[in-house]
């Protein structure tokens, strides 16, 4: 059994339905190394995703910016909206970036389509 701190299976995005939702009719927020798209879905939960492409850079590097983004939304999911389906796309700058720097951008743009308090 998951503990408080995990990043339950279902609180994931896996469908790719849910994914093109998100980019059609979500709302989006740019920064420098990701771009966040969230759609309000009432009664589904809380729940994220995230597009990593080969852009981005090798296999460790994507890897290390998917581990980036899954800390922050497992030690920020308390300040989120509930009912909130958030699909982040990594740029190719998220590389470079470390993990202050991806929290900063994610709190940032988090705040701008407003489903992050706090």
């Amino acid at each position: 059994m998951p503990g408080p701190q995990a990043f339950p299976r279902h609180e994931r995005l896996t469908r790719k339905r849910d994914f093109e939702t998100a980019f059609k009719s979500g709302r989006r927020s740019v920064g420098s190394a990701f771009i966040c798209y969230v759609a309000r879905r009432e009664s589904q939960g809380r729940k994220f995703g995230f597009a990593v492409s080969r852009k981005v850079g090798t296999a460790v590097i994507r890897n290390r910016v998917k581990r980036y983004l899954r800390e922050f939304f497992r030690t920020h999911r308390a300040q989120i909206d509930d009912d909130t389906h958030i699909v982040v796309v990594a740029r190719p700058a998220a590389a470079n970036a470390g993990y202050d720097q991806c929290v900063r951008e994610m709190r940032r743009l988090l705040g701008e389509v407003e489903v992050m308090h706090g």
